[in-house]
């Protein structure tokens, strides 16, 4: 199998390569960058298809961890892995029949080789590397419209950015300075039965560094300026691979590391009110972008909630619900962005002019969003209705069906006027429309028949769960 170490490297080579391929033609830096998350899926299905259930550990520079640096692979960071490219090759496919500087796709690779760094990596030192390669590249895209709604959300996006990252980073020396290492799965074992006062102070400076790109309240006031300003399928990054990544690191540190109550009752308020003010600021929009960065928020602190659930019931349906949600939430809310394309540039709620083909687009992303029967956001959210109905948690249970309730009023109400409105023609992107379709009918498909997108998961989720294998390969380094 190939080494998946090739997939830091040849990203990283090829985001340099990107003026010089440029200067030999226009169009090869849009092949490139098809080609490389398209080379990352490869490996990461290969491996998650072929690999044992026994982590794989990558060293680097001839050292066994913990004293070196090393990438540390099993199905729950390949199942990202694989999310998160193939967000990444149906965003560069759309862009293959468009004009674009070769700058765009240096920060385009350097995005994504952020993200893969981050679920790679085995080490908390270079997960904050990966961190700040992935956010540097992001205020870049962010602010790449250059118009003053773009650059106002990459400034709020970079201060508030920037100071996550300085707790974040404290948060990693500090636990250096406790456990005399950087590597996650020694860490963790060091940890295991004594946590101080000090090791709580590293882990909530940590988490705070995580929400800011997790997008949880209340370090997410960038977001909705973000999503509103910059370009459509840029909002798609955001939303379904910047996230998705930082999520990830935000679950595995919290398992493995903060496995305690109160890192999970903490998760709980925050993701609990995240959902709650996100979607009650989603129904107050008029601006359709901006709706949907306040919907992509409340998503994330469902998904947040549902995590910080089975870490206080032990309930892994919980787990598997917070899972599903984000697989989910990363392919609709790429639909409904990128179908933004073939829509207004300053669409309102009360568009009424779109051609059918976008309005199809937009309802089957929004009814997955919503948890509609026969898509497959509804599996992910009857599962969490059923896990508080199990145990017995009924005032959040009536407040999440609520909130379910409004974001359902403010989709349909979008929905409405787009199948009332006036018909137009417009002309499509065909690589941008095949990737809509794909998308739809990969939501639609498991919604009627989820046994391929559930038994992935159960495979990513036993690997994660089974905390005392992932440390014993990983830290002894075999």
């Amino acid at each position: 199998m190939v080494n998946p170490i090739l997939i830091i490297a040849l990203l990283l080579l090829f985001a340099f390569l990107m003026p010089l391929l440029g200067l030999l033609h226009r169009r090869l830096p849009a092949f490139a960058t098809l080609i490389l998350p398209a080379f990352n899926l490869y490996v990461a299905v290969n491996h998650f298809l072929k690999m044992d259930f026994i982590p794989v550990v990558i060293k680097t520079g001839g050292f066994r961890p913990p004293f070196g640096i090393n990438l540390a692979v099993d199905h729950f960071s390949l199942f990202f892995l694989i999310l998160v490219n193939a967000i990444g090759v149906f965003i560069a496919l759309s862009y293959l029949l468009e004009e674009q500087d070769y700058r765009f796709h240096i920060l385009f690779l350097l995005n994504l080789l952020g993200a893969s760094g981050i679920i790679l990596t085995g080490d908390l030192f270079n997960s904050f590397v990966f961190l700040e390669i992935l956010a540097i590249s992001s205020y870049a895209l962010a602010g790449s419209r250059k118009e003053k709604p773009a650059l106002e959300g990459a400034i709020k996006y970079l201060i508030i950015g920037s100071i996550g990252a300085s707790f974040y980073l404290l948060g990693v020396f500090i636990l250096y300075k406790v456990t005399g290492t950087l590597n996650i799965a020694d860490i963790a074992l060091k940890l295991q039965n004594a946590k101080s006062g000090i090791v709580y102070l590293a882990g909530m400076f940590m988490l705070v560094g995580l929400f800011v790109e997790t997008e949880l309240f209340p370090l997410n006031t960038w977001a909705p300026d973000v999503y509103q300003g910059a370009y459509n399928r840029i909002a798609v990054q955001f939303s379904s691979l910047i996230s998705k990544a930082a999520i990830y690191l935000l679950f595995r540190i919290t398992f493995l590391i903060f496995d305690d109550p109160l890192f999970y009752k903490l998760l709980l308020v925050v993701g609990l009110l995240t959902f709650v003010v996100a979607e009650f600021n989603a129904l107050a929009q008029k601006d359709l972008k901006r709706m949907l960065g306040y919907s992509s928020i409340g998503q994330m602190g469902l998904a947040v909630l549902a995590f910080a659930l089975y870490g206080m019931i032990s309930h892994p349906e919980a787990f598997f619900a917070a899972t599903l949600l984000i697989v989910n939430h990363a392919i609709a809310k790429a639909l409904l962005f990128a179908n933004m394309d073939n829509m207004s540039e300053n669409a309102t709620i009360d568009i009424r002019s779109v051609n059918p083909f976008s309005s199809l687009m937009f309802a089957i992303g929004a009814l997955s969003v919503m948890g509609f029967p026969f898509t497959l956001g509804f599996w992910a959210k009857i599962e969490i209705l059923g896990i508080l109905l199990r145990t017995n948690l009924l005032f959040l249970f009536f407040l999440i069906i609520l909130i379910f309730m409004v974001e359902a009023f403010y989709y349909f109400r979008v929905i409405t006027n787009l199948f009332r409105g006036e018909t137009v023609c417009r002309r499509l992107n065909p690589l941008l429309a095949l990737s809509l379709v794909v998308f739809s009918i990969f939501l639609v498909y498991q919604g009627f028949y989820p046994i391929f997108t559930f038994s992935w998961l159960n495979r990513a989720l036993n690997a994660l769960l089974n905390k005392a294998i992932y440390i014993s390969i990983i830290a002894g380094g075999l």
